[in-house]
């Protein structure tokens, strides 16, 4: 049974640390919610180490300035793992085995044409399907100029060669100009149904929670809340590392999809007190 909640103070001294989601708990890409700085604050002063996960494909040095920009500077977020890290992670693996090369040719599939988790491998980077991609890396989509079908056409033939793929954000939804549109892990689902080889990087698989828990040396993850405003991404992925949880009922992906996943707390928005 979920307990709802009105402030963190109200359970807070049953944790030691904190995870918690950026998107829709912190801000919503373009101003931070109210209450959200000041709670960070008081955890802070309560002694309570913050990691922040995020489904971002971008890497984490972008996103530490970022959330800087916001005001969430580095003594209230000790550390940020981004799931565009992680996919860097595996990127290098693979240049390590020789399954990539320098020189091969990588369509990158993002937002702002930002390429940050493939910078420095010294690939030819596209940002057009042609016969001689090697690999396809999803971080981001641009649902206001381009439909999931012309995505989906787009890439099939590379699905069908069996060009490999990695999806470093598999959000399904996101706010795009103010509207709610498809995430980028619409686009990997129909890359893999199209047979596709495919590996998802992010919330909800532990992965990424692994690494948060990393960050907190010491901290067992019973005495760790994960915060967010996903069921599927935040709490599940969450509970299933073994933390205890809470969501942010009002967050833009609360009510996103039907699920019977439930929180161990739930609140309106992210407040103290």
């Amino acid at each position: 049974m979920t307990q709802r909640i009105s402030g963190l103070h109200e359970i807070i001294d049953q944790f030691d640390a904190v995870l918690i989601d950026q998107f829709g708990v912190l801000h919503d890409g373009k101003a931070v919610f109210e209450g959200a700085l000041d709670c960070l604050k008081a955890l802070r002063a309560a002694e309570k180490p913050i990691v922040a996960l995020t489904n971002s494909g971008r890497t984490q040095d972008l996103n530490i300035r970022r959330l800087a920009e916001f005001g969430f500077t580095e003594d209230l977020i000790g550390a940020v793992v981004t799931s565009g890290e992680l996919a860097r992670d595996l990127i290098k693996d693979r240049v390590s085995s020789g399954a990539l090369q320098r020189e091969d040719a990588v369509l990158n599939l993002s937002r702002d044409r930002d390429q940050s988790v493939l910078d420095g491998f010294g690939f030819d980077i596209r940002t057009a399907v042609s016969d001689d991609i090697k690999f396809v890396l999803i971080s981001g989509v641009v649902p206001e100029n381009r439909s999931r079908d012309e995505y989906r056409e787009m890439l099939k033939p590379l699905a069908r060669k069996g060009v490999p793929a990695i999806c470093a954000n598999p959000d399904h939804m996101m706010y795009a100009n103010g509207a709610i549109g498809f995430g980028p892990g619409v686009v990997a689902d129909d890359y893999r149904a199209d047979d596709g080889p495919l590996e998802l990087v992010g919330k909800p698989f532990p992965e990424i929670f692994q690494a948060g828990l990393a960050q907190l040396p010491g901290f067992a993850p019973a005495r760790t809340l994960m915060i967010g405003d996903s069921p599927h991404h935040d709490i599940a992925g969450g509970r299933a590392v073994g933390c205890q949880t809470l969501l942010i009922s009002g967050g833009v992906q609360a009510s996103t999809g039907a699920t019977d996943i439930q929180a161990d707390y739930e609140i309106q928005s992210l407040v103290y007190s």
